[in-house]
């Protein structure tokens, strides 16, 4: 409790009372008294108690006079207490309150100065509790602790709530001294006087005297603002720890005093919050806590929804966690909102102005924060500084030294200028073990490029800058910025962000178009790696373009290639037409032949043989594939030859041939195993072989009827995927092979996790392309599970889609659902229709992997139409019921030849329901009865309980079951089959080896 005149006071408990009794007063009377209170003795003005008790309210002078005279009326005979000063304010009397305790009291200490009052807190201080605590841990512990750390971090905010806790639990007098003003030690020393009340003529100017009165006082002595008279505040400090071992000296700087006795907290910026997380989650980090309350103190009702929170979270995160900023913007709230802050955050250096009036010049706008450091620093440290600003993420010494600084600049000016923007703030310094590595705080950057551009520097740093990461990225590659490639060495990683801010120059107005062109055939290939293939896209398209407009031989060739290639690469997947990228490869087989670069030839064959799967050429992937291995077959690298044939096995597995790509595929996955890295065939084209190798056995296994073993491969084509999460491998194999076989087995649980998962990385990539495949995927797992709900109206936009970008890779079995889905909606035409022209492009084409299934459900679909047409047009129904049959033995026989026993079991299956209601069982069951040696009954897949469900049902009707026949029948019963076999021929079997 503290007394004052006759009244026991509690600040900390808001309470007052009179001989034991509390009594009633106004919580604004209160906050004043607390005011006059913690100003010492010193005289208040009417506007230093306003901003104090209305922070921020235009408030009439009667009502302070109103709560003035309420606080003398409680003071009774003590009313004198507090004086009013005419034309100045209002004081409480020094040395009128002492600290209570058990009855007694003691006086206050230093109560012979008259301290000055404290400025007004900031309150709350948001995220600071811990500092709080460490410093005043430090002066309990030490004479001398300096807060370091950059502009507008809150270093005086923090050194105020610490001076009034000291003041409230110990009842230490404060001397804060502000040192804005100061620029010598003479200004210094009669600042010190001022603060201390100490008239001119009794200091005479003399040190000694001074530091005798500040040594005696015991007061906490806080130095504000001392960076910019560093060398005269540790001066002064260590000779008053001379006088006085048991003083206590808080500083706040931008640099430590260095000296012996002082102990340094460094602040660092609020706590801002990862991006992704739940609005919970970001609401408990400090930057975001500071960000709403600042903002809401101005516009109650503001960032209230979810959105509104994502996005102060990323403003906290683009403002580096630095409170100043954070306030700034949060101003900017109530004008602009926080979508309109956000915005504008690109030129926060404009948009942060408007600080609080009390507030000293450089905290009333950011730039004048930067300008206040930027003045103390020497010429050489400014001029490295500034080109700093192109540095957009972490850097090395040596990209200092090739970027920011001058041929005749040495080594040692370039170290002590580091040392200078570091111990000034302006530099965050990390180290990776024996590697130091530096960086910018977005807003530091912002001011670093606006003095580069008002020094006409810009082009030639950028200029530098650019040719530097050209040339890094060839040497050592990136580090992505919100990951890392495989390898450990710092020093040779650079951000990936930088790479993006030189390639945005080098094709901005004043640029240089052709140096960008350039570094974009360096950088393409890291954003593939990094999985960032609509970046890529983009980016390797502007190059493209630009390239197409530079007069010949502006660009070495192997720039050309790699553009194109990437291009070429990426289009199959962010929903450009997928056979534009043909031309692309052909341009990079046409230059890579003329270069002699086998390299790029074998890259070249590899992408169109993938554009032409994924275009469902067929004929015209077995060509590449074959390309591939009769050149692979001459080279050193076994790796590479496997790879071919790997490639060349899944062409004849699109072609029908499954058995001869299975042995191809399994012999490949054996040997695959079996190399060392320094020959493996991943890194050559950017593939894994034995990710697709084990999908495509995975897709053979469940046409051959093994759907267990199918779902085995599936997880093992997945384990590398998922534990490099490689795109857009990742997604292509979830497409492809892991939803549809698990889909296909009937474990529908797991298709529904792979979807998930599909959907998932196809959001974070934006691939156009799976997108549309995961929604037709969808409809297919809604349709197995009984969700029939608007099946066709979701089906019909997404495939299009498909069909309009060209890319027709395993899109047949969505064909044959829409033709189903078309065929139940008794639009028997449309769904014939769709089903002939599929047909027809597939023997054009030679895919003949869904060709059977292609037959059977036209063979289904003229099923249907004759069981429309019951009743009546006997001759019609009796055409469709022919036309069906010869689709569905069509389809069998062709399933036979290619060893497609799941394809066969269809249309066996549709086949045999079409005898039962015909009361031909017998057919039926002889039908049926060639398949018990070739799946396994008790399997989930829903053809194999649908075939079980047709064994008991003629079972239940007493119909004897027939003896297997020993083989299948191989004939050419339809133009199709005999196409396909045709095809086939033209291609020779080969053993595995």
């Amino acid at each position: 409790m503290i007394q004052i005149g006759s009244l026991q006071v509690s600040f900390d408990q808001r309470n007052i009372q009179q001989n034991g009794l509390s009594l009633r007063i106004g919580a604004r009377a209160f906050d004043i008294l607390e005011a006059l209170y913690r100003a010492n003795g010193a005289i208040l003005s009417k506007d230093d108690i306003m901003d104090a008790v209305w922070p921020g309210q235009i408030v009439e002078e009667n009502r302070l006079q109103v709560h003035i005279a309420a606080l003398r009326k409680l003071l009774g005979a003590d009313r004198d207490l507090i004086k009013t000063v005419p034309g100045r304010g209002y004081l409480l009397i020094a040395g009128s309150a002492q600290t209570a305790k058990a009855g007694e009291t003691r006086p206050q200490i230093a109560t012979t100065l008259q301290l000055p009052a404290l400025p007004p807190l900031v309150s709350p201080l948001i995220g600071r509790a811990a500092e709080i605590e460490q410093l005043l841990d430090h002066l309990e512990r030490g004479p001398v602790t300096t807060v370091v750390g950059a502009g507008g971090i809150g270093k005086t905010a923090l050194a105020l709530h610490v001076a009034n806790e000291i003041h409230g639990r110990s009842g230490r007098a404060i001397c804060f001294v502000e040192l804005a003003r100061a620029s010598s030690s003479e200004a210094v020393l009669a600042i010190l006087a001022d603060a201390l009340r100490l008239p001119m003529d009794d200091v005479q100017r003399r040190t000694d005297t001074l530091y005798d009165v500040l040594a005696e006082s015991g007061c906490l002595l806080v130095l504000d603002n001392a960076e910019h008279v560093i060398d005269v505040v540790a001066g002064l400090v260590e000779a008053l720890l001379v006088r006085n071992s048991s003083v206590r000296v808080l500083v706040t700087s931008r640099e430590a005093l260095h000296i012996r006795a002082e102990s340094v907290l460094r602040l660092e910026p609020l706590a801002v919050p990862e991006t992704g997380l739940a609005t919970q989650e970001m609401l408990a980090h400090s930057a975001v806590e500071l960000f709403l309350c600042r903002a809401r103190s101005l516009a109650t009702d503001c960032a209230t929804d979810e959105k509104s929170i994502a996005l102060a979270a990323d403003i906290c995160r683009r403002l580096d966690g630095l409170p100043l900023a954070i306030e700034l913007a949060a101003a900017r709230v109530a004008t602009l909102g926080v979508e309109g802050v956000a915005s504008r955050l690109d030129h926060q250096l404009d948009l942060l102005t408007g600080g609080l009036r009390s507030a000293l010049p450089r905290h009333q706008t950011l730039r004048a924060t930067f300008e206040w450091s930027y003045a103390l620093l020497d010429a050489p440290s400014r001029v490295i500084f500034r080109r700093f600003g192109c540095f957009t993420g972490a850097f090395t010494f040596d990209a200092v030294c090739a970027v920011a600084t001058e041929p005749g600049m040495s080594i040692a000016v370039v170290v002590s200028s580091l040392g200078e923007l570091a111990t000034k703030s302006l530099l965050n310094v990390e180290f990776h073990g024996p590697i130091a590595t530096y960086r910018l705080t977005k807003s530091t950057r912002a001011y670093a490029m606006e003095k580069l551009r008002d020094e006409g520097e810009v082009h030639v740093i950028a200029s530098r800058h650019m040719r530097y990461m050209k040339k890094r990225i060839e040497e050592h590659g990136l580090v992505h910025a919100e990951g890392s490639r495989h390898g450990t060495d710092l020093n040779a990683r650079l951000s990936l962000d930088d790479a993006r801010t030189a390639y945005d120059w080098a094709f901005s107005e004043n640029g240089d178009p052709a140096q960008g062109v350039a570094l974009a055939g360096a950088l393409v290939g890291t954003l593939l790696d990094a999985s960032l293939v609509h970046e890529c896209c983009e980016r390797a398209r502007r190059a493209l373009d630009v390239l197409d407009t530079l007069p010949a031989g502006s660009v070495d060739v192997v720039c050309e290639m790699r553009l194109c290639a990437a291009y070429a690469s990426t289009l199959v997947y962010v929903g450009e037409n997928v056979e534009t990228a043909i031309s692309f490869w052909q341009r990079v087989l046409r230059l890579a032949q003329a270069a002699h670069d086998d390299a790029f030839v074998a890259r070249a064959l590899w992408g169109l043989w993938n554009t032409a799967l994924s275009i469902a050429d067929i004929h015209a992937s077995i060509r590449y594939a074959t390309r591939i291995q009769q050149a692979a077959e001459h080279g050193e690298l076994r790796g590479k030859r496997l790879l071919a044939g790997a490639m060349l096995a899944i062409s004849l597995h699109c072609f029908g041939e499954h058995e001869q790509a299975r042995e191809r595929l399994e012999f490949a996955v054996a040997a695959l195993g079996e190399l060392g890295a320094e020959d493996s065939p991943c890194g050559s084209l950017g593939v894994d072989p034995l990710i697709f190798c084990n999908g495509t056995l995975a897709r053979i296994a469940w046409l051959q009827g093994k759907p267990a073993h199918a779902m085995q491969l599936v997880q093992t084509s997945l384990n590398p995927a998922r534990r490099d999460t490689l795109e857009p491998t990742l997604s292509h194999l979830l497409a492809t092979v892991a939803v549809p076989v698990a889909l296909q087995c009937g474990d529908v649980q797991a298709a529904s996790r792979y979807l998930a998962l599909l959907r998932s990385q196809v959001a974070t990539h934006r691939f156009a392309v799976w997108e549309d495949y995961a929604q037709c995927l969808s409809i297919q797992i809604d349709l197995q599970s009984g969700d029939e709900t608007s099946a066709l109206e979701k089906l019909e936009p997404a495939l299009q889609r498909l069909v309009a970008r060209g890319f027709r890779r395993v899109i047949a079995p969505f064909i044959v659902l829409s033709a189903e889905m078309l065929a139940n909606a008794r639009r028997f035409a449309e769904a014939g229709a769709r089903l002939d022209d599929a047909i027809k492009r597939s023997e054009t084409h030679s895919e003949y992997y869904f060709l059977p299934e292609l037959l059977r459900a036209r063979g289904w679909v003229e099923l249907q139409h004759a069981l429309a047409l019951e009743g009546s047009a006997r001759e019609e129904r009796a055409h469709c019921e022919a036309q069906a049959r010869h689709f569905l033995n069509a389809a069998m026989t062709l399933a036979s030849e290619h060893g497609a026993v799941i394809w066969k079991l269809r249309a066996a299956l549709d086949l045999a329901t079409h005898h039962i209601e015909r009361d031909e069982a017998a057919q039926a069951v002889a039908l049926l009865a060639q398949f018990d040696a070739l799946i396994d009954l008790n399997s989930p897949a829903p053809d194999i309980q649908r075939l079980g469900q047709l064994r008991r049902r003629l079972s239940s009707a007493g119909v004897p079951s027939a003896r297997t026949p020993p083989r299948l029948e191989r004939s050419t019963a339809s133009v199709a089959s005999t196409a396909a076999s045709t095809a086939a021929s033209s291609v020779p079997r080969r053993s595995a080896r």
